[in-house]
């Protein structure tokens, strides 16, 4: 193993204008010396992941649930996503994992104001699910539903990555590392 490089604190100390300076080289080196990074493209395995909100009257898109059969938050998507706008957050490996990738899913509630449609429970909601995966070992896909699933079994059915259209969601792979997500009215067509 390796020896862990000095850290020359007697410098540190007459150089520093606070005791804060001092401990963000000390985390700094931390971070290096065990595998931390400070930015998520720094991970062995990553996503990035863009929800779109396409719909004209879903006013409230909120996540309410996750799972992660590997690898964990780097952002969460936190608040709501407003019609014709977009939310990005990322995923990634858990630090210190070996051989694994980052695997799971949202659970999204949408909230339409109770139109009436099939796609609402009785209250006005409506559920969409996304799952992801970016594995050490293998291809990166993702899977999208509305109503009717779970985070884990649509997980469970995710074969590749491609462009998926549904009555209400879709997703495709825009880049390597990137996933991007839709919600749109059922009137609207693909």
């Amino acid at each position: 193993m390796a020896a862990m490089p000095a850290v020359d604190l007697e410098g540190l100390l007459k150089n520093a204008s606070s005791v804060t300076d001092v401990v963000d080289v000390l985390i700094d080196k931390f971070h290096s010396w065990f595998g931390g990074v400070g930015d998520v493209r720094d991970k062995t395995r990553y996503l990035e992941i863009t929800l779109v909100n396409m719909s004209t009257r879903s006013q409230h898109v909120v996540m309410e649930d996750n799972w992660f059969d590997s690898g964990r938050f780097w952002s969460a998507p936190f608040g709501s996503i407003p019609p014709g706008s977009a939310k990005t957050f990322f995923v990634c490996d858990k630090d210190g994992s070996l051989f694994t990738g980052v695997s799971g899913g949202i659970g999204l509630r949408v909230y339409e104001g109770g139109s009436g449609n099939a796609f609402e429970d009785g209250n006005g909601w409506s559920w969409w699910i996304c799952s992801f995966s970016n594995p050490y070992s293998g291809s990166s896909k993702c899977l999208t539903r509305w109503k009717g699933f779970g985070i884990k079994p649509l997980w469970e059915k995710m074969n590749k990555a491609q462009v998926v259209t549904d009555a209400r969601c879709g997703c495709y792979q825009k880049a390597d590392k990137h996933m991007v997500f839709l919600w749109k009215d059922p009137e609207t067509h693909w």
